[in-house]
């Protein structure tokens, strides 16, 4: 968490205030606001999947849902919103690092994901693991 909120500081026109405003609300939403028990179908790019190490359907604070994968090393992220958003891939440089990318921007911490986009901060939240 403390990594996210150093990382959150270096975007531009980012104050202490509003990062922790926006954590903040994202853990109060994302508590009140369970994800749905049933996952959503993934929204793979066939020439990503033979690479991924990991995926999780994200349930964002404003309503919208990502199809996130961890491809390769896990230092490449291919994120495509639902249901029918083009995957964009970021790059970190080392793990616990932000992830890049030509659009977006992200900070991992926990089971949450903080995305910028042309400077709106998304909160996003991974769904319940499946027994």
């Amino acid at each position: 968490m403390v990594r996210a909120v150093r990382a959150l500081r270096h975007l531009p026109g980012l104050t202490a205030a509003r990062i922790g405003a926006v954590l903040f609300a994202g853990m109060v939403v994302g508590a009140c606001n369970p994800a749905p028990s049933q996952p959503a179908e993934p929204a793979h790019e066939k020439h990503l999947t033979p690479r991924l190490i990991a995926q999780r359907i994200m349930y964002c604070d404003d309503g919208s849902r990502a199809d996130v994968d961890f491809i390769d090393d896990g230092l490449k992220m291919g994120v495509t919103w639902l249901p029918k958003g083009r995957t964009e891939i970021l790059h970190a440089q080392r793990t616990g690092e932000e992830f890049r990318g030509d659009q977006s921007r992200a900070v991992v911490a926990g089971g949450s994901i903080a995305f910028t986009q042309r400077g709106k901060i998304r909160v996003c939240h991974r769904t319940p693991e499946e027994s």
